[in-house]
């Protein structure tokens, strides 16, 4: 009886910047969709790890902002064959929702971006994630809504990552 060789190590490396311990710093609209211009902040830690021999990324980010200590997971998958990645979310605030797909995409030029969609106040909207590696040490994320009144996507959340595990 044989040994079964070891699954190939996936190349993508999109993600790879996330792997590690992160402090993050969280900026997100008081009111969306309203012309607001009050941005309410607070922090939060994260950790990623690679998971399936490198064809995804998961993370766990912790914060006590909410009150109660707030865990959210992201779930990151990519098809090999095409780069698209598609993103899963998970928290304690909402955890009826399970793990759902949230948006879908990828990189160009450094910069991915992700598409979905998202309920809010009971109304659908059209939902995007952008990442941006600044430095070995320092990321950029970004959710934005698109509002149709305006025609344009309201940025409405961000969160800058700064690395801990040097």
């Amino acid at each position: 009886m044989s040994a079964k060789p070891n699954p190939p190590v996936i190349e993508i490396r999109d993600f790879n910047f996330l792997l590690g311990k992160w402090s993050v710093l969280n900026k997100r609209l008081k009111e969306r969709l309203s012309d607001c211009t009050e941005w309410i902040e607070f922090t939060a830690e994260m950790e990623t790890k690679s998971i399936l021999n490198g064809l995804g990324l998961m993370d766990e980010m912790k914060s006590s902002h909410f009150g109660d200590e707030f865990i959210g997971l992201s779930i990151r998958m990519v098809d090999p064959k095409t780069n698209i990645w598609t993103i899963y979310w998970a928290d304690t605030a909402s955890p009826e929702n399970y793990l759902k797909e949230q948006v879908v995409g990828g990189f160009k030029d450094g910069i991915g971006e992700f598409f979905g969609k998202e309920y809010y106040q009971g109304k659908e909207y059209k939902l995007r994630f952008r990442w941006k590696k600044h430095s070995p040490d320092t990321a950029l994320w970004e959710q934005a809504y698109y509002d149709k009144r305006k025609n344009e996507w309201e940025t409405n959340w961000t969160m800058e990552f700064t690395k801990r595990d040097k």
